[in-house]
C-alpha cells in the first residue's frame, strides 16, 4: 500500500495503517534521532515521544511532506524544546549501514568509516542549525525545500547553512592536516 493511502487510512483511525507507517519510517527516524543525540538513553526516549506524538497528532498531519519529513519535525521540536541541555552532541553511534563505501575493499570500507567519523567528530564543534542541516542534507538526501519545511526557515538560509558548514568543515580538516605535518 502506498504512503498516500496508509496515511488517508491511518487518519481515519485505522490502527493497522498508522503502524504500518510507522514501521516504514523507524529506521530513518531512529538513524537521524541517534546522530542529533550521540546518548542512546536520550535518543530512545526521545524517539518513544517523538512516535507518541506522531500516533496522538495524525489527524492534524497535513500532508504538505513525506510522512518522515513530519516525523523528523517533530523530533526536532521536541529536542528543541525539551532536550537541547548540551552544547555538544556526541556521535559514538554509527552503524555500518550508515556511510557509503566506495569499493568493496575490506580496507576502503574501513577507510570510508574512519572518514565519516572524522566529519561527525569536526560536526560537533558546529551550531545547532549547520549541524542539523547538513545531516539531512548529506546523510538523509532531504532537498533545499524539505530541509526548509523541517527547519521552519527559507530555502536560501539553508543554502548559506550548507555553504557554511562545508566551507568550515574543508578548513578544519585543512589545519588538521598542517598540524599532522608539523609533528613529523
Amino acid at each position: 500500500m502506498e504512503e498516500k493511502e496508509l496515511l488517508t487510512r491511518a487518519k481515519a483511525g485505522d490502527k493497522r495503517a498508522l503502524s504500518s507507517l510507522i514501521e516504514q519510517n523507524y529506521r530513518t527516524l531512529n538513524g537521524f534521532i541517534i546522530k542529533l543525540t550521540g546518548e542512546t538513553y536520550l535518543s530512545e526516549d526521545l524517539l518513544q515521544e517523538t512516535l507518541m506524538k506522531a500516533i496522538i497528532n495524525i489527524k492534524s498531519y497535513k500532508g504538505e511532506s513525506k510522512f518522515s519529513t513530519w516525523l523528523i519535525k517533530i523530533a526536532l521540536n521536541l529536542y528543541r524544546n525539551n532536550y537541547n541541555r548540551q552544547k555538544k552532541i556526541k556521535f559514538d553511534e554509527l552503524s555500518d549501514d550508515s556511510f557509503v563505501s566506495n569499493g568493496s575493499e575490506v580496507e576502503d570500507k574501513i577507510e570510508a568509516k574512519l572518514q565519516v567519523e572524522e566529519v561527525l567528530k569536526e560536526l560537533q564543534t558546529l551550531s545547532y542549525e549547520k549541524r542539523v542541516t547538513f545531516i539531512l542534507k548529506h546523510y538523509y538526501g532531504y532537498s533545499l525545500e524539505e530541509i526548509s519545511n523541517i527547519m521552519g526557515c527559507a530555502e536560501g538560509t539553508v543554502k548559506s547553512r550548507l555553504h557554511n558548514t562545508i566551507k568550515e568543515l574543508k578548513s578544519m580538516f585543512k589545519s588538521k592536516e598542517v598540524s599532522i605535518y608539523e609533528k613529523e
